[in-house]
């Protein structure tokens, strides 16, 4: 299994337009096979910063959604938007709660 965070900050005045196409990648996203989660949040305490949270069922799964083409043309859209690169962490799941 394959977890990830991805941490992202829009330019001081782009924060909607990258919100609107951040919520697009979860749309196209949901139809890969082995997306298992794709959440995107906002952060309440830091305006135009976003956090993905991600789980695949392996790597291949992983490997289908970063060559997908709305993972490249998000690389595209968000040219220009961004106040610094995103920050991507892999995880190793430990234990949890259910929702």
């Amino acid at each position: 299994m394959i977890i990830l965070t991805a941490a992202l900050q829009a330019k001081k005045g782009k924060e909607t337009e990258v919100e609107q196409i951040l919520v697009h990648m979860v749309s196209e996203t949901a139809q890969e096979e082995g997306a298992l989660e794709y959440r995107l949040h906002k952060s309440k305490n830091n305006d135009g910063s976003f956090l993905f949270y991600e789980k695949y069922s392996g790597q291949t799964a992983f490997e289908t959604h970063v060559a997908s083409a709305h993972y490249k043309q998000l690389g595209e859209q968000l040219g220009g938007l961004l106040a610094k690169e995103p920050i991507i962490d892999f995880y190793d799941f430990i234990t949890g709660i259910p929702e």
